[in-house]
């Protein structure tokens, strides 16, 4: 098929699969019915094995971003594990669990508040809202938005549901290679502050310093 035959064939999928009304629905109603609409193109270009194969590249995103969620997820575990330890060490408890020591990320911050430097937990909090993005998203390439700045295209964009909604609604986050990199940075630096308050729970001011 020739490239510039593409534009005439996707009209005509688009006015067989996309409901009349669709703009009119809600976001994350738009969004299902939109990764459905991918599925239906694969089928009905099944005879088309390039824009086949274009179609489902979409799961392949970059061949960098198994590595660089890997590595924030990996970072954020370790700066959860440290925030639960702190929390059981203040405690002063061993025999018993503390609040937040094996919770959820939301309640770890909420019982964090109680025991570590506000802006520590801040940093903690958005880097963990950024971790959801990154843990539920649903990953696609991010070229066709533009930074507002700088113009530049995004490297990804994720998309997840929102949690505990009336109606079911999605989000969506564009985020760069550089962005990923500086969240695994950030909670690995997390990590080190809440070990050092740890650290001085334990063996006394004098000796974590």
């Amino acid at each position: 098929m020739a490239l510039d035959d593409e534009p005439d064939l996707i009209d005509e999928l688009l006015e067989w699969v996309v409901p009349p009304d669709l703009e009119a629905r809600p976001k994350a109603e738009q969004l299902a019915v939109g990764n459905s609409l991918l599925h239906r193109l694969k089928e009905a270009l099944v005879n088309d094995t390039e824009s086949l194969t274009r179609q489902v590249s979409r799961r392949q995103v970059s061949s960098e971003l198994p590595q660089l969620i890997g590595e924030v997820v990996i970072a954020a575990a370790w700066a959860e594990d440290a925030g639960g330890n702190f929390l059981q060490a203040t405690s002063g408890d061993w025999n018993r669990r503390a609040r937040g020591y094996d919770d959820t990320s939301s309640r770890l911050v909420k019982a964090l508040r109680d025991a570590a430097p506000k802006e520590l937990v801040d940093r903690l909090e958005a880097a963990l809202e950024l971790r959801h993005f990154v843990v539920h998203g649903v990953w696609v390439n991010g070229s066709f938005v533009k930074h507002p700045d700088t113009g530049e295209p995004f490297d990804f964009v994720s998309m997840k549901r929102r949690y505990r909604t009336e109606a079911p609604e999605k989000e969506t986050k564009a985020l760069k290679k550089s962005a990923l990199k500086w969240l695994a940075r950030e909670f690995w630096e997390i990590e080190d502050e809440l070990e050092e308050l740890h650290s001085k729970v334990l063996f006394g001011k004098d000796k974590a310093e």
